[in-house]
């Protein structure tokens, strides 16, 4: 086993953590300042903005490990690990199947010509908690956070570990930064009894007896 400066200073595991890390602050930074780079770039030079950035930080992530592997070996992974990876494995594949929107039905009279139905699992009512926003305010990221912890949790080499775990970090951080913006009426809202109801972090809301 290598020491751990060793480990941080292979290239797959810089790549892909820095890749990650980069993610999220540019993310966190450009929403939100958001009007702010809106006025000096107009709207459509923010989006493309967004979009470069996020694709640089995320070739990052795909360029260490296509490049350098998936890294030093750090660990033997068992049994525990094995069972453990994969029922979060399997808890971020549950969320992502009862996240896939209803197919639209073209026959309706509000059929836009999208042909997924994206307000399928909204609430009636700005304060409801329905569906999988019982166990999260954030189930799109939070899927993808368990689909990467169960990853994590199942390999023994680190670059790859480093590119898995960038999923929840970007479920955590950023999901705590999106309810911020919320809370202050920005790109959406997040009332005092909404959030009484629920939790950013998974299970929390549901373990404290909130609903």
């Amino acid at each position: 086993m290598l020491p751990p400066a060793q480990v941080l200073a292979h290239p797959s595991v810089y790549l892909c953590g820095g890749g990650w890390l980069f993610f999220v602050a540019e993310n966190a930074v450009l929403s939100e300042n958001r009007q702010v780079f809106i006025d000096r770039l107009g709207d459509r030079g923010y989006k493309s903005c967004y979009g470069l950035l996020s694709t640089c930080s995320l070739a990052s992530v795909a360029y260490g490990l296509w490049r350098h592997g998936p890294g030093p070996r750090v660990r033997t992974v068992g049994p525990p690990s094995l069972a453990l990876g994969s029922a979060l494995t399997c808890v971020g594949l549950v969320g992502a199947f009862n996240l896939a929107p209803a197919l639209a039905n073209p026959m309706s009279d509000d059929f836009t010509g999208c042909p997924l139905d994206l307000k399928a699992a909204r609430a009636e009512k700005p304060t409801d908690v329905v569906g999988l926003e019982r166990v999260t305010r954030h189930p799109q990221f939070w899927s993808l956070g368990f689909l990467g912890l169960g990853c994590a949790a199942m390999t023994p080499f680190a670059g790859t570990a480093a590119a898995a775990l960038g999923f929840p970090l970007v479920a955590l951080v950023n999901g705590t930064h999106l309810d911020s913006r919320h809370r202050r009426g920005m790109g959406g809202s997040l009332s005092v009894e909404r959030e009484a109801k629920t939790s950013g972090v998974p299970f929390v809301a549901l373990l404290r007896g909130r609903q």
